[in-house]
């Protein structure tokens, strides 16, 4: 005696595994779906960079294709790694960072000279000598680590979101080249940056049976 096929409906968020049972789907829940870490490549001794956008330190990219069946709202989340950097009076360090995102097409270029998503930096001015030459001093800073999320989407079945991000750093001007007293030293230190993509998906509307 055969036993007649089942015919079994199934929500966009389910699926039946090699065994037959019934399974809830990958992709019915929140997911991280890339996960890349840029690294400075211009971490060290700081030179005059009164001109935006500065000195390119970072520079990653991260994509995710929509590969289900249902939209998804994508959490882009950046987290910066803490930042150190050494000024000599009476100048100024500042870094910059913009992520910019594209879906189904290529982001535009992430300049810092007029919008940015995040800057963190310092100046100290202790004044002159009699001479007119800045006084001897240095100052020492540290910024800790930080994170911030930005929102995209809906993504579409078969669509990419696409996010490209670089990390800046500049001198404000003006720029004292006889800073502390002739004695200058500026250091900027970026470390990484770390670019997530999470997935979360929307109620599906299909159902296949």
């Amino acid at each position: 005696m055969t036993t007649p096929a089942t015919s079994v409906c199934l929500d966009d968020t389910l699926t039946i595994d090699a065994t037959g049972r019934l399974r809830m789907a990958p992709w019915a829940v929140p997911r991280l779906v890339a996960d890349v870490r840029g690294d400075s490549g211009g971490d060290g001794p700081l030179l005059r960079e009164t001109a935006l956008p500065g000195k390119l330190l970072i520079e990653a990219r991260a994509a995710w294709r929509n590969n289900t069946p249902v939209d998804h709202m994508m959490l882009i989340r950046v987290t910066r790694r803490y930042r150190t950097w050494i000024t000599s009076n009476p100048n100024a360090i500042q870094f910059r960072d913009r992520w910019t995102t594209g879906i189904d097409t290529e982001p535009g270029e992430p300049f810092t000279t007029g919008l940015f998503n995040g800057q963190t930096g310092s100046a100290g001015d202790i004044g002159t000598n009699t001479v007119a030459e800045p006084n001897p001093g240095k100052f020492w800073h540290m910024w800790g680590t930080t994170s911030a999320d930005e929102w995209v989407g809906p993504l579409e079945p078969g669509q990419q979101l696409k996010v490209w991000y670089r990390a800046y750093v500049w001198t404000p001007p003006p720029f004292s080249d006889n800073a502390n007293k002739n004695a200058a030293e500026h250091r900027a230190d970026a470390g990484w940056s770390r670019i997530q993509l999470i997935g979360f998906p929307t109620q599906g509307t299909v159902v296949h049976g």
